[in-house]
């Protein structure tokens, strides 16, 4: 039994010891793993490098997990430790000893006046803080180097494959005393390689190449120039992956590899259309195309087939990028696209492994405007002079792209708010539909210099499906008097004939500029109306 103070004091460095001494085991494990990697690589070049590497770090972790229980398991020795510490510090060889060897009186249990002194001199030596500093320190090196044979392995582990496959072609070739080309290889499908084979001494008298496909076999004879050591042959439009190996005598060399990958690339684009409802049209489905031109407001669906599947795969244009939904047996597609306006895309594809689509193809999307209905007034042409009692006989004609729900005139007196009139309903798309209308002018109860607007006015449904209302452009009537008296000028008249004619003249001028004042009110009232969303007023019938 250790004295309870020297037990704590002995039991702490003992932990630290016991640390420092896993870590250094650690290390000098991976230190052993950093050499056996390449060593393994190159002693077998007929394994895949990275297996070796996966296999070798799986048996480092195996073992760090040994040598951790290993050290659990330990037991505390204190006397190897303190035997340790009088090697490191002699100082300490007499005091240390004396303190350990130290045992409770067997009736009482208690400890003596000298053993306790002995102990206390242990626990108060000046040397006992460095001690425990020293391990303490010994310990961080250790585990700093643990760390830095971790980061050896990783590093090997990482960046040396391509060097071990180097070494390890080279030690194959130096066995064989043969060097193939070009060994396990990527191609593109389609495309064609040479394969070569040389020899450095004592080159046989022919070779074959054994070429192992998914159906069958085949060996194809190699050929040689003259007393060239390099037997070769050309292998045109690969399209599936396969194993190859040259044979000689009676030896072959090993098996490589000829792995064939595509690019991504567009095979076919079908095309679903469907139309706003107020057009009228029928769903349509435009098989393989990559032009697409509908009203605005229509709804596209698009099926593109790949050659493979891709993992990314979006439609960009200038100012835009739209993805595209992935499928399966690489079919991708978009999905209740609205046709909002006219633009082109790339078919932008990429896929597991990161390759991208060499030839791009070019989406075109022209969305056709919804056009306002036509309206033309075709009589009277321009603006008029009328008298009270007159009738005024309107006529026009309206049509649109996707037909009117309904249309025709209005009018009104200038200052009061413009008169709609309904002549019809539901014209066909680009049917042309004639309007005509016949005004009492007396029945308005107009007066002389007064002016009436007239204007033709059609519904028809806007891009979003909701209905639109159009208006043409606003024609005036002027009522003149009934009875008007036109003189000619006549120069050098009279001096009471010339003022009359400059009354009269007066006159005249300040009814037209009076006039013309209410068409322009009638007309910027009208622009306003227009700007809002139209006139206003109750449909009504003469």
């Amino acid at each position: 039994m250790i004295e309870p103070r020297l037990h704590r004091l002995l039991s702490g460095l003992e932990r630290v010891h016991r640390r420092t001494r896993l870590r250094w085991l650690l290390m000098a494990w991976w230190g052993c793993i950093a050499v056996v990697i390449p060593v393994l690589r190159l002693t077998l070049p007929a394994v895949e490098p990275m297996r070796v590497t996966a296999f070798v770090l799986i048996a480092g972790l195996l073992g760090t997990w040994v040598i951790r229980l290993w050290e659990r398991r330990r037991k505390d020795d204190f006397e190897l430790l303190v035997l340790r510490l009088e090697r490191e510090h002699p100082e300490l060889r007499p005091l240390l000893s004396t303190a350990l060897e130290q045992k409770p009186d067997p009736q009482s249990g208690e400890w003596n006046f000298l053993q306790t002194r002995v102990v206390r001199e242990v626990l108060r030596h000046p040397k006992q803080r460095q001690v425990q500093r020293r391990l303490e320190s010994q310990s961080r090196w250790a585990n700093f180097g643990n760390l830095a044979a971790l980061g050896v392995v990783i590093a090997i582990a990482w960046f040396t494959p391509a060097a071990a496959e180097k070494t390890a072609t080279h030690r194959l070739r130096f066995i064989e005393s043969v060097a193939v080309e070009p060994g396990d290889v990527e191609v593109e499908k389609g495309s064609s390689i040479v394969v070569t084979i040389e020899f450095e001494r004592n080159p046989p008298a022919g070779a074959t190449l054994v070429i192992k496909g998914e159906a069958a076999e085949k060996k194809i004879p190699l050929e040689r120039h003259l007393a060239d050591p390099v037997f070769g042959t050309s292998l045109r439009e690969i399209n599936e992956s396969a194993t190859y190996q040259i044979e000689y005598g009676e030896k072959s060399t090993r098996e490589y590899s000829i792995k064939v990958f595509e690019f991504p690339a567009l095979v076919r684009a079908d095309a679903e259309l469907s139309f706003p409802q107020y057009t009228g049209q029928t769903n349509k489905s435009i098989p393989d195309t990559l032009r697409i031109s509908a009203v605005e407001g229509s709804r596209l669906d698009y099926a593109l087939q790949l050659n493979k599947p891709v993992s990314e795969a979006r439609l960009v244009s200038k100012d835009s990028t739209i993805p595209l939904n992935i499928g399966s047996n690489g079919i991708v597609t978009l999905d209740a696209f609205v046709l909002t306006n006219s633009a082109k895309f790339s078919l932008h594809l990429r896929d597991a492994e990161g390759r991208t689509n060499r030839r791009s193809a070019e989406f075109v999307f022209q969305a056709l405007p919804n056009r306002s209905p036509e309206l033309k007034l075709t009589f009277p042409r321009g603006d008029q002079r009328i008298s009270r009692l007159q009738e005024l006989r309107l006529e026009g004609e309206v049509a649109d792209d996707f037909g009117l729900l309904k249309y025709g005139i209005g009018y009104g007196v200038a200052g009061d708010e413009p008169r709609l009139f309904e002549l019809g309903a539901g014209a066909a798309a680009n049917e042309k539909r004639p309007l005509q209308q016949l005004i009492d002018v007396e029945k308005l109860g107009v007066e002389v210099d007064q002016v009436l607007s007239y204007f033709v006015w059609a519904d028809d449904y806007g891009p979003g499906g909701e209905p639109r209302r159009t208006y043409s452009d606003m024609f005036f009537a002027e009522v003149r008097p009934f009875e008007e008296i036109f003189r000619p000028d006549q120069s050098g008249g009279g001096e009471e004939q010339g003022q009359q004619g400059q009354e009269g003249g007066g006159g005249g001028g300040q009814a037209t500029r009076l006039t013309e004042l209410q068409k322009q009110i009638v007309i910027a009232t009208w622009k306003m109306q227009r700007e809002k969303g139209g006139a206003s007023g109750a449909l009504a019938q003469p």
